[in-house]
């Protein structure tokens, strides 16, 4: 019988999903959502490769190779309907263009979250955009190793630790594959999602929905919701419940509390995020659209970056300074001591009410006010001298 990580350590990665050849391994949803490997033993064979794919029990090795960049993309269309800067919009449309593919995180129609692969520039709007829900792998890592093992060219974009579940599982490096992880603060449980879409929705179906709507700006960003009926409901990202239990780690992923796969080094190709400290360190790139935060951990990152490097606004930098106001790039989510109780809540009250209950209003720090007032001005000023 396999033993596969502990449950409060799995990550949901699916690796060992994906290397099962009997179909002894499922994927099941515990009671806080998340979804976990549970073995068929008239099924399984002993035969140890899902224990060899599991990143927990076998993590994969860092690249050494490390460089940083903030940039944003030159094309107005796309810095505009990305999440922060547009990097891995630029990158993703660039492998289509060459005849590759891209795989990425995309709603199903009923707005929860999974990975799938595109060959088309019209599709990519469905991978743009952030979305704070794990997202559910499926069978993609075998997908994409049938695609490599046909010498196609495959982008994977997905959180560090889906991005560990992939190398590990295919175990050996492919020169046609890159791939590009998150500075991730923690996957929120799948059920959350759905509890707070009932309550917003009221009954109706939600048709499209954004967490970052920057139309005033990266530093007002809105969730907007689009119903069935035509109306749309938005919230401030501040004051959104989902986003006060994202953003507190009430709702995330218990394997989230001691990620393995934090660091400026790691196994993936490239790292990109937001880059906030641009304010202090690279004040040329502050704008309202916001800056992408890139650093590059393979060799093989270094060619492919300088080929499109002329498609972004960009400046040199580094991951001690991208981490000032980003510290999700070394640090994993901070131990939450109403976690368990926000879960039993949520199974009794409303969501938001369960959310209410249980969320510590933050101190407001001098610091933080003083840091947005500059960021304006500065962005102000960069509005004048163009």
């Amino acid at each position: 019988m396999p033993h596969l990580a502990d449950k409060n350590k799995c990550n949901g990665c699916h690796a060992c999903y994906n290397t099962c050849n009997t179909g002894a391994i499922k994927m099941q949803a515990d009671d806080e959502g998340f979804l976990h490997p549970v073995i068929d033993n008239e099924k399984c064979i002993n035969c140890g490769r899902c224990e060899k794919a599991c990143p927990i029990i076998n993590p994969p090795a860092n690249n050494p190779y490390e460089e940083s960049y903030g940039a944003y993309a030159k094309d107005e269309t796309i810095h505009k309907t990305s999440s922060s800067g547009g990097v891995f919009a630029v990158l993703a449309k660039e492998t289509l263009k060459n005849g590759g593919f891209v795989c990425g995180a995309a709603y199903t129609p009923d707005r929860m979250v999974k990975h799938i692969i595109i060959d088309k520039e019209d599709d990519l709007h469905l991978l743009q955009g952030s979305k704070y829900v794990q997202s559910t792998i499926g069978d993609i890592y075998s997908k994409i190793k049938d695609l490599l093992s046909e010498n196609k060219k495959v982008l994977f974009s997905g959180t560090p630790c889906q991005v560990a579940g992939l190398v590990s599982y295919l175990g050996k490096d492919y020169d046609n594959l890159i791939t590009l992880d998150l500075i991730c603060h923690g996957v929120p449980s799948p059920w959350t999602w759905h509890l707070h879409l009932n309550e917003i929705s009221g009954g109706k179906a939600v048709t499209d929905s954004t967490f970052r709507n920057k139309t005033q700006g990266i530093h007002n960003v809105t969730l907007d919701y689009y119903l069935s009926d035509g109306t749309v409901y938005q919230e401030k990202y501040e004051e959104s419940p989902y986003i006060k239990a994202f953003s507190q780690n009430l709702s995330v992923r218990p394997s989230c509390f001691e990620c393995k796969f934090k660091g400026y080094k790691r196994c993936s190709d490239i790292t990109i995020g937001d880059y906030w400290s641009a304010v202090e360190y690279n004040p040329k790139l502050v704008q309202d659209n916001g800056v992408s935060a890139i650093i590059l951990h393979s060799e093989k990152s270094k060619p492919l970056f300088e080929k499109y490097k002329n498609l972004f606004v960009i400046e040199n930098t580094t991951g001690e300074n991208i981490s000032l106001w980003n510290t999700n790039i070394n640090n994993p989510a901070a131990s939450c001591e109403n976690r368990e109780t926000f879960f039993y809540d949520i199974k009794e009250l409303v969501f938001s009410q369960a959310v209410e209950k249980n969320y510590i209003e933050p101190v407001v720090e001098r610091i933080s006010v003083i840091r947005k007032i500059y960021g304006k001005l500065i962005r102000i000023y960069q509005k004048y001298i163009n």
